[in-house]
Order: C-alpha cells, then structure tokens, then sequence
C-alpha cells in the first residue's frame, strides 16, 4: 500500500494540511490518518482470511510489523489477527 502524507492530500486538494484536516473531519467524521489505518486493517484481514501469514498481512498492508497490526488489530476488532486467522 502506498503511503500518501498529509502534504500530499493537501497539495492535491489545493489546501493547507490544516484545512485538509478539518474539511476531511466535518465530512466523514473522522481523521484522514484514522481512514487510511482503517483500509490498512481491512487489506490485513483480507490478506489473513486468504491464508497469508500474519507477519506477511501486516508487512503488505502498511503496517510497520505484526506487533503494530496486531495492537490495531485488537483494538478495532477485539481479538488478534492470529485468533481470526484460526476462528
């Protein structure tokens, strides 16, 4: 997955980051950067579901390493990727 910086989406809008930030929250009701983690974490999980190793979702879904998606991972769905992975 591709990274795309705060800059980048502003410069693309043609804003500053800042405007970026509060035209993206009053739209969707959350931060950018909380939009990206969340297609992050369901490219993982579509990588998990399909057989793929957990260290190998995390990496091929932007995550820094597995601890990173497994913190996430917990936190939004309740349970590690390696118990969805085997549920």
């Amino acid at each position: 997955m591709d990274d795309l910086s705060a800059e980048d989406l502003a410069a693309a809008a043609g804003c500053s980051r800042f405007a970026l930030h509060r035209a993206f929250m009053a739209h969707f009701g959350f931060a950018a950067s909380d939009y990206q983690r969340q297609l992050r974490l369901r490219a993982a999980r579509r990588l998990i579901a399909g057989g793929h190793p957990v260290a190998e979702a995390a990496v091929r879904s932007g995550f820094t390493d597995q601890a990173h998606l497994t913190r996430w991972f917990r936190r939004c769905y309740g349970i590690t990727p390696g118990t969805f992975a085997n549920g």
